[in-house]
């Protein structure tokens, strides 16, 4: 296998651990929002689930459970993977050259 596609495989890998976990950290937050690290870890679902209710369109029941969890999973994971990717570019450009 190529180490380029080999790389893709890999950054796929870590992104759906990284989905799945948030997922699982926005399903625990879910049934203890009781608590402010909860709340914070299920907000982003929360502004969706307003929004569909202010437009009409909220789902209820399990629907509204899977798109508190879904979205939250989401945006967390977008917002993970982005800053690792970010940090991740500053280290390469931070990084000296090889001496020669």
């Amino acid at each position: 296998m190529p180490p380029s596609k080999r790389l893709k495989l890999t950054a796929s890998i870590r992104a759906l651990a990284v989905f799945i976990l948030t997922g699982i950290a926005a399903a625990v937050a879910l049934a203890h929002m009781d608590n402010l690290p909860a709340f914070i870890m299920i907000a982003p679902g929360y502004l969706v689930q307003a929004w569909l209710f202010e437009t009409h369109r909220a789902l209820g029941g399990f629907g509204y459970q899977v798109t508190m969890v879904g979205v939250s999973a989401l945006v967390w994971s977008l917002l993970i993977l982005s800053l690792s990717v970010a940090v991740w570019l500053l280290r390469r450009l931070v990084r000296r050259p090889p001496a020669a």
